[in-house]
């Protein structure tokens, strides 16, 4: 069986290649964000992506941007997903809160203003890295039907990265035991999990794995501060 110990281990190991999400631009590229104006209903950044360069995880609240020059930005996401944004000098682009990696694959700098909203729904994008809870799943199905588990777990992947508070949703297969697998996620807040663990796509799969016979066990994990003396 796979052993709590053995999959912590594994979690040190993917946790360094984990990107530290809801952080900052303003503090992490001062190069790149200007403040402009900021009081209790927005923030006001000038804003400037260089030619080539990128920049790691990050967040925003939900946002509006002034085009000041042509860009052609692409972005990955904490999901894995990727997008594309094109735009040109007068565009008003509006988006949600979001967490991103954008990199500047256009044929010059990018630069506007970008607006952010501090409303209530907005400052939900920004909570505390502290707040951040990893959840790791250890899930043990019966010899032989390894596709019929793997097939229902993945199943939960694109309904649960689809829901607001989640941040990293992956699963992982015992290389020497088939049977056995884990799923390491990533919340923003431990409320979060629980409503995650109230949705109807994983109450049901929670249902029929019961009823196959089995063994779940899920632990929580949160990040430990590196600034402790």
């Amino acid at each position: 069986m796979l052993t709590k110990t053995s999959a912590f281990c594994l979690l040190l190991v993917t946790n360094f290649c984990v990107p530290l999400f809801a952080v900052d631009p303003v503090q992490v590229y001062p190069n790149n964000y200007k403040v402009l104006l900021e009081n209790d209903q927005v923030r006001v950044l000038d804003f400037i992506l260089r030619k080539g360069d990128t920049e790691d995880f990050h967040s925003h609240p939900a946002h509006v941007l002034y085009v000041l020059a042509p860009l052609k930005i692409k972005f990955s996401f904490p999901d894995g997903r990727l997008g594309m944004r094109e735009a040109k000098p007068g565009d008003v682009l509006f988006s949600e809160a979001v967490t991103h990696s954008p990199v500047n694959i256009g044929d010059n700098d990018a630069h506007g203003i970008l607006v952010e909203l501090k409303t209530p729904n907005a400052a939900k994008a920004m909570p505390s890295t502290e707040d951040f809870l990893t959840a790791v799943t250890f899930i043990r199905g019966m010899e032989g039907k390894e596709l019929e588990v793997k097939s229902e777990l993945l199943s939960l992947s694109k309904p649960t990265r689809a829901e607001p508070g989640c941040l990293q949703y992956d699963l992982y297969q015992s290389p020497t035991k088939p049977n056995e697998f884990m799923r390491l996620e990533m919340w923003r807040t431990p409320a979060d999990l629980e409503a995650h663990k109230l949705t109807p796509h994983l109450k049901a799969s929670f249902e029929r794995r019961k009823n196959q016979g089995w063994m779940t066990d899920i632990t929580v994990w949160n990040r430990v501060k590196e600034d402790i003396r």
